[in-house]
């Protein structure tokens, strides 16, 4: 039986193991790509000579399921529920199941964090505090492929505007980071930066690295928890195997496995939670704000090309404002009208929540098949506008701050 995978070796050789184990006489053949790699030349031809797609990659299941290219499966919904706190994670008609998830959150330097006077922190807004300035991450959604989902739980979990507004104001204190270390070396791990914003999994693969010893993971509140899954194709050559790999990866046994050291997941059944101790979060448990992964897929584009060029392109003049407002409101200033309004100008999107929901609009800044962005002249024209408007808002800024603080340049 073939499996299709993007899980690393750690993850599919143990599952391959431990099933061939369970099942004598059985064997597994594992195929590894990339999640846009299977899309363009294994998946949309009808997974050919495939029997299992098994991956995080949730927008290549729904692509298969429209696309009639799935069996249904046998899911006991007693044990392994179809949503978290009302968040779909499966199929509602089970062509595809969840595995496991993984959540979206801050990993810290519990020392660095210390080191700055602060509290752990727990919540997004924690990282927008004075104190956190120049020592927090945050990822590229241009370029790091789980960033466009980690705003997308700010800007659902508090409204476009004061999601906004928490980003803002957090990248006033930031470094942007597009996933790799330069000199290898994790930031985090020495003390460079106290705080980033990234995926558990992240962290969960760290144990062994130098320094890694030090980082620690929270879950906000208003966090997503991004589900991995698993489904066999209607066509596959040994579908009675392919349901039994299924059933294994989804047993008890099975999820079992992810509680390894070595792996370190969430697993999707809410009955280990209770029966495992020394586990952070239990996702069945946690309040959400009623994530819509749709809305998210549909604007990722626009949400890239905003931040791009609101909080990316002209970081070092914003930092400088920023800076300048903390210490306008630090002087006890923060009532006045001048400083409230600065406040205001920074924090601003660039578009108001009503134009971000147009249809339109997200076509234009949508990424191509190949997740490359359009350059087409309706966008370069919208882009030329932000731009504009963007200068101007930070120009009247500067202007209010430097009449209420020490002179500053921005």
């Amino acid at each position: 039986m073939v499996v299709l995978t993007s899980y690393a070796e750690e993850v599919s050789t143990r599952f391959q193991a431990a099933f061939e184990r369970a099942h004598p006489g059985k064997r597994v053949e594992i195929l590894w790509r990339h999640g846009e790699d299977a899309r363009y030349h294994f998946l949309q031809n009808g997974g050919e000579g495939i029997d299992v797609y098994w991956s995080p990659a949730p927008g290549n299941f729904e692509l298969l399921r429209r696309k009639q290219l799935l069996a249904r499966l046998q899911i006991d919904h007693k044990a392994l529920p179809r949503d978290v706190g009302g968040v779909a994670i499966s199929d509602p008609e089970d062509y595809y199941a969840a595995f496991e998830l993984a959540g979206y959150g801050i990993a810290y330097n519990p020392d660095a964090v210390k080191a700055l006077g602060l509290p752990l922190p727990k919540e997004w807004t924690d990282l927008a505090a004075v104190a956190y300035a120049d020592k927090v991450q945050m990822p590229i959604p241009g370029s790091v492929g789980f960033a466009p989902v980690l705003y997308e739980a700010i800007l659902q979990g508090y409204g476009w505007e004061k999601g906004w507004a928490i980003l803002a104001e957090t990248a006033g204190n930031a470094r942007f980071n597009s996933g790799a270390f330069p000199d290898g070396k994790d930031p985090l791990s020495t003390g460079e930066i106290a705080a980033r914003m990234t995926m558990d999994f992240f962290v969960s693969i760290a144990p062994g690295a130098e320094g890694s010893e030090k980082i620690r993971f929270s879950y906000p509140s208003r966090t997503i928890y991004n589900p991995a899954q698993v489904a066999i194709f209607a066509n596959a050559q040994h579908p009675q195997t392919a349901r039994q790999f299924v059933d294994f990866v989804l047993s008890g046994e099975g999820q079992k496995l992810l509680l390894h050291p070595d792996i370190h997941r969430l697993p999707v059944r809410p009955a280990l939670y209770d029966e495992t101790s020394g586990l952070t979060v239990n996702p069945f448990r946690q309040e959400y704000s009623g994530y819509n992964a749709n809305a998210g897929r549909e604007r990722q584009g626009l949400i890239s090309g905003l931040f791009e060029i609101a909080l990316l392109r002209y970081h070092d003049r914003q930092v400088a404002l920023w800076k300048a407002l903390h210490a306008a409101e630090s002087a006890g200033l923060g009532g006045k009208p001048e400083i409230q309004r600065a406040r205001a100008l920074l924090q601003a999107p660039p578009i108001g929540d009503t134009q971000q929901k147009n249809r339109q609009l997200r076509q234009t800044f949508a990424f191509t098949d190949k997740a490359e962005k359009s350059t087409s002249t309706a966008r370069t024209k919208i882009e030329t506008q932000w731009i504009d408007e963007l200068n101007q808002r930070m120009a009247e800024a500067h202007r209010l701050l430097e009449s209420n603080t020490p002179p500053v340049t921005p």
